[in-house]
């Protein structure tokens, strides 16, 4: 009985087709703040590097949603927010970037010979002091009244209906989630494809381009995947598939420059990094390897018929 007086009320907060873009937006940053609220403590510490990585996401989540569905709210609202989600995601990266690295390193120190190894850690070490400083500055980030101040006025946002969204200036507007998104995904799909005509021969400065493309269709459809047809899951697998590929080959490109800019090391060490890069670069060409096979496979007829297919429960 209980479960049953419970699903009304879930039913509510669940987004409708019929709901107003901004209606469906606010309920999905309030899903979306409290996970980020619930990352920050363990940002704090860095006890567990999950923390920082699903704040990170949660943030760049809520920064995807206001790029697709912004023009339904006021100009004012967008900047506001993105510009404290904006600061908020660049300390938080800076630590990830060295979280992936450091841990890169280290599976790549279990290979080595002992003294190797040994070599190996005040490296470590130096990229940990740089985590920490990084640290220290996201937690002043965190103490600040600024960063209070946005949260409070985002916690407003997303509890009260139509706060800071665009009024209408005539009833027959499209602003409904049934008309509105399926030009908002296919164009999100439309600036993925789009990248058929410069692979793959692409360096990896345009494979991160793509890779961002990527993400921003695979959050518009996670965001709205419960009132798509089925085969988005299908469709959704491809799109993640191929954002691991390209993260990883981001990763490697992010790896590769860090490394490059530490300066003043003895021998031994800079000698130990090479053969990291070179075994970084080994695996990058198996990845461009991974990632045409891929392409192919996402650009498919069939896979693209599970994108169009999902749509259609929106006529």
């Amino acid at each position: 009985m209980a479960a049953d007086s419970k699903s009304p009320r879930k039913k509510k907060r669940d987004i409708q087709a019929t709901d107003p873009m901004a209606e469906a937006g606010r309920k999905i940053f309030a899903r979306q703040l409290r996970r980020m609220k619930s990352h920050e403590a363990g940002s704090r510490t860095g006890e567990d590097i999950e923390s920082v990585h699903q704040m990170r996401v949660a943030i760049r989540r809520m920064r995807s949603l206001f790029n697709l569905i912004g023009a339904h709210y006021r100009r004012k609202t967008v900047m506001e927010y993105e510009r404290g989600l904006r600061e908020i995601a660049r300390a938080l990266g800076a630590i990830r970037d060295l979280d992936v690295l450091i841990l890169d390193l280290q599976d790549f120190r279990e290979d080595l010979p002992p003294a190797s190894q040994e070599a190996l850690e005040p490296v470590i070490a130096l990229l940990e002091d740089r985590r920490r400083a990084f640290r220290v500055r996201l937690n002043r980030l965190f103490d600040s009244k600024r960063y209070s101040r946005f949260l409070r006025r985002f916690q407003r946002l997303t509890k009260r209906r139509g706060r800071g969204a665009r009024k209408l200036k005539r009833r027959e507007t499209p602003h409904q989630l049934r008309h509105v998104l399926p030009s908002l995904l296919h164009e999100r799909l439309a600036r993925v494809r789009a990248y058929d005509s410069v692979l793959p021969a692409a360096d990896d400065t345009v494979l991160h381009a793509l890779r961002v493309e990527y993400k921003q269709l695979r959050y518009a459809l996670e965001f709205f995947q419960p009132i798509l047809g089925r085969s988005a899951g299908a469709f959704l697998l491809q799109v993640k598939a191929m954002q691991e590929i390209l993260g990883r080959i981001n990763d490697i490109a992010v790896f590769s420059e860090t490394v490059a800019g530490i300066d003043d090391l003895p021998a031994e060490q800079t000698a130990i990094l090479q053969c990291y890069i070179s075994a970084r670069d080994a695996e990058l060409a198996g990845l461009r390897t991974q990632f045409e096979v891929a392409w192919a496979r996402f650009n498919n007829r069939a896979t693209q018929r599970l994108f169009s297919d999902s749509l259609l429960v929106l006529r």
